[in-house]
Formats: C-alpha cells, sequence, structure tokens
C-alpha cells in the first residue's frame, strides 16, 4: 500500500512594498513610516513605493537625512537634504505676527526704536532641519517662497503703512536683513507698529526694543554661522570648550567626529568674535579649522 504525499505548496502572502509615511507639515520631518494607515495621527502622510524608504525601514539610510517635499511633479516625495532650502509654500493669507516670546523661533523680527532699526534673523537650526547646510552662500529657496512683511498698526490689519522687501539670499547666507523704519514714525508710533506675512515657517515672533542696533552688533550678527551672542562658565556638557591660559586660548572638544556634525559643525571654519563685557568692546576675530578641532589637533 503507497501513501499519498501530504506535502503542499503553499505560496506566502505578498509583502505590500508600499509604505505610509507620515511628516511634520512645517518642517518636513519624517515622523513615522507604517505599513498599515494609523487611525490615530493627526499627522499629514502620503502612501509611496519608494527604495529610499524601504532601505530607511530596512537600516540602511537615516531618516534625519531625508525630507518630505514636493517635486517637479507637484506630488509629495521623501528626498535627500542638500543645499535647497525647501519651505512649505506660502501660506495664501496673511497672518500677523505675534509678540509673544518665544525661544524655537524660526524668524524673528527685532525693531529697535532707539535709532529706528528693524532685524529681520532666522534660525540656524531651522536651516540645519530642512536642508544639509547651515548659513552658507549655496543655499538656495524657491522663487515662489514670499518672506517679505506688511507693515501694520498692532491689531489692525486694515491700516496699512508699507511692505518691507526681505532679501532672501541675503537673509541665508548672513542670518539677517536689516532695515531703516524711520520713515514709519510719520504714520504711527514704532511702539503701536505690527507686522503680517504669508508664513512658510512655523514659528514667527516680533519684539519691539528700547535699544539701538549699532554697526558692531550687526556685524557680529551677520558672521554668526556657528556663533552664540553668550558663553557658559564650567558649563559639563558643552561641544565646544574654550580654557584660556594666561594669553593663550586652547579650544577642545569631548565629542567624536560623528557627534560635531550631529551638531551642525559642516563648515570648514568655525569664527569666534572675542568681545568685552558687551559686544560694542569688539576685540578682533579667530578662525578655528574645524577639521583640526574632529581630530582633536
Amino acid at each position: 500500500m503507497t501513501s499519498g504525499s501530504v506535502l503542499k505548496l503553499v505560496e506566502s502572502p505578498s509583502v505590500s512594498n508600499e509604505f505610509f509615511v507620515y511628516y511634520d507639515e512645517w518642517t518636513g520631518a519624517i515622523q513615522s513610516i507604517t505599513r498599515t494607515e494609523l487611525d490615530d495621527s493627526d499627522s499629514p502622510h502620503f502612501l509611496t513605493d519608494s527604495y529610499i524608504v524601504d532601505n530607511i525601514l530596512k537600516g540602511f539610510e537615516n531618516e534625519k537625512n531625508f525630507i518630505v517635499a514636493l517635486n517637479e511633479d507637484n506630488n509629495l516625495e521623501v528626498v535627500k537634504k542638500n543645499n535647497m532650502l525647501r519651505l512649505r509654500s506660502s501660506e495664501k493669507v496673511l497672518h500677523q505676527i505675534s509678540q509673544k516670546k518665544i525661544t524655537d523661533w524660526d524668524i524673528r523680527v527685532k525693531l529697535y526704536t532707539g535709532n529706528n532699526k528693524l532685524m529681520v534673523e532666522i534660525n540656524q537650526q531651522s536651516i540645519r532641519r530642512l536642508s544639509s547646510m547651515t548659513f552658507n552662500n549655496q543655499i538656495k529657496v524657491h522663487d515662489e517662497n514670499d518672506l517679505n512683511l506688511y507693515v501694520i498698526k498692532q491689531n489692525m490689519p486694515d491700516y496699512f503703512i508699507d511692505k518691507i522687501e526681505i532679501d532672501v539670499q541675503e537673509l541665508l547666507e548672513s542670518g539677517n536683513n536689516v532695515f531703516d523704519v524711520s520713515n514709519f514714525r510719520k504714520y504711527i508710533s514704532l511702539q503701536d507698529m505690527g507686522l503680517l506675512t504669508r508664513r512658510c515657517f512655523k514659528n514667527y515672533y516680533f519684539e519691539i526694543l528700547p535699544d539701538s542696533l549699532d554697526i558692531i552688533q550687526q556685524t557680529l550678527l551677520k558672521n554668526r554661522s556657528y556663533i552664540q551672542r553668550s558663553s557658559y562658565l564650567n558649563m559639563a556638557n558643552g561641544h565646544i570648550e574654550a580654557v584660556q591660559h594666561g594669553d593663550i586660548v586652547t579650544f577642545r572638544t569631548k565629542l567624536s567626529n560623528n557627534e560635531l556634525t550631529d551638531v551642525g559643525l559642516h563648515e570648514e571654519t568655525l569664527w569666534v568674535y572675542p568681545v568685552g563685557d558687551d559686544p560694542d568692546k569688539y576685540y578682533g576675530s579667530i578662525p578655528i579649522n574645524i577639521r583640526d578641532l574632529k581630530n582633536k589637533k
């Protein structure tokens, strides 16, 4: 008696090569990647069969090096960060910039009533999140992004005074635009000034100061690619330490090469500007070779 075979060929269910990518609508940062749609997520998402997404899931790529952006066909896709600053499309309606001070700002506007100067700044961390660079003359931005400001009387959007045109390339290269607003005093007190914009960043704020913006402060700001306007004594977890022994100052770091890259040190030179008790006492500049710093020389 011959028994029949009990073995059967069973086809395994095919695994879908499509993925749901959830992202931050302002920065394009990838928040999660799933094979099934999430019911409890309020974040925008799209479906893709991109090999890049597959490689991210497999651990071959780091999602921090990629961003969600519109391609030439106006479709969402995951792209590698480069020197293009990929902003969200400017809103169709005007938004009044709040005068509530925030720490995680993308665009900050300071009005110095002491000498009628208005300074518009972009946060270097915002550039780092949206591109592979920090302040650099190679950064590009799409022409359709509108960063211009519209001057009004505070909380009176119909009381329009003038338009301030932002030089986007200068803003990206130097970190700020500075304008003289003396002429606005003919229409309002500068203390009553308000600003509207078509947002393409998430966080803006507007601050009115009784101080004056002088040339030294502006120069420091325009060359501040990695410069903080203050330092800390005996900070345990600082990225870079400056140690002075007599007339010699030594700059050193405890971070590895990769860790320094992660915190944004990508350019060749770090400029340090020695000052006195305040930025007005400006003594000069010190170039630090980043490669030597990373190699612990």
